[in-house]
């Protein structure tokens, strides 16, 4: 009885995800409102000890197609040669510093707005790189007061893989939830906004003391202000970076990510947990039946048709070979997590 409970319950959950899916596209694809325009948007870029990523940055700048108004790049206490890497940008460049007990990222992202002129933002991360043509593809993009863009986490190993079929995870299922107008998270790595609402409903005061979580909170202060929020899945406006190189970066980087959600949860965002819990956790139960066969091949179909649709988007459908390995592996990480998040307290650039 339990895995035919399983099996309807998660196909149910299925069909409305692909619903959701359809209905995300569709708006994607609608031509009826404004676009943006590149002449109007600010690009912040918030830095530290990125020296040996910035190079890749810089040389994906140089070679877009259509340049933003301007680029702002934010230095948070740099001890590395970060800085003298910029000593070549353009007229439509700047360098601005965070200032004696100023630090972090999501400090850096207000400073840089603090000069932006832009009635957009667009905030990046440092160690990423972008397509030639992605602001032609911006321009392309209907405006509303966030956009959720994409982002693609690119490992050269097995266990790489597996590092971006975790992150994709969650993105995936984001998705479908922006579907119907309700996503869960969202990555400063690409992230678009309008300038003028963040301003007006910005709760940094409130969560200041989090080193981590720019994103998140900016997130959560958009759906709690009932702001229009899109997910675009243009494959041109994904932009890439590097999975973690070992699995102690791995761990901390995941950790620094749960510790911040915690903060900001909405009923969404706890009913996703819920039944992700029990998509993996009655997955194991099931496995000690006499169906254990049945469930393990239909779990694994279960997976293809979650991750495949994402890994087109970012364009990574060769690793899609591992899903079988990360089907059987996730559960204990899915476990071994939930101790960490306990007993350890994530460490990022040297601070925690």
């Amino acid at each position: 009885m339990l895995p035919e409970i399983y099996l309807t319950f998660f196909s149910i959950v299925l069909l409305v995800y692909y619903l959701g899916m359809r209905r995300n596209q569709s708006r994607n694809q609608s031509q009826l409102g404004e676009t943006y325009q590149a002449s109007t948007i600010s690009v912040i870029i918030p830095f530290r000890n990125e020296e040996n990523n910035l190079p890749k940055l810089l040389d994906s700048i140089k070679k877009l197609t259509i340049q933003p108004f301007e680029i702002i790049w934010v230095n948070d206490h740099s001890e590395d040669k970060s800085i003298q890497q910029l000593t070549d940008i353009s007229e439509n460049q700047k360098i601005i510093s965070l200032i004696n007990e100023e630090k972090g990222k999501k400090t850096a992202i207000r400073k840089g707005m603090e000069v932006a002129k832009g009635t957009h933002i667009i905030t990046w991360d440092a160690d990423i790189s972008v397509d030639p043509d992605y602001f032609k593809a911006i321009e392309q993009t209907q405006i509303a007061k966030l956009t959720i863009l994409p982002v693609r986490m690119t490992g050269n190993s097995f266990l790489g893989f597996l590092y971006e079929l975790d992150y994709y995870f969650l993105n995936t299922l984001n998705v479908g939830l922006t579907g119907f107008s309700n996503p869960i998270v969202t990555s400063g790595a690409n992230l678009l906004f309008n300038k003028a609402s963040f301003l007006a409903i910005d709760s940094y005061k409130n969560h200041q003391h989090i080193a981590s979580g720019d994103d998140h909170f900016l997130l959560h202060d958009f759906k709690k202000a009932k702001k229009s929020i899109q997910t675009v899945t243009h494959s041109t406006l994904v932009v890439e970076t590097k999975t973690p190189t070992s699995l102690k970066e791995f761990f901390h980087q995941r950790l620094r990510w749960i510790s911040k959600s915690k903060h900001a949860m909405d009923t969404t965002t706890t009913w996703i947990s819920f039944i992700g819990s029990i998509y993996t956790l009655g997955f194991v139960a099931l496995l000690f039946t006499d169906y254990w066969k049945e469930i393990l091949i239909i779990k694994i179909l279960y997976d293809f048709l979650i991750f495949i649709p994402y890994l087109g988007i970012v364009q990574r459908i060769k690793i899609s070979w591992t899903l079988p390995w990360f089907t059987l592996l996730y559960p204990f990480y899915f476990v071994l997590i939930g101790v960490l998040t306990i007993v350890v307290k994530p460490i990022w650039k040297g601070r925690k």
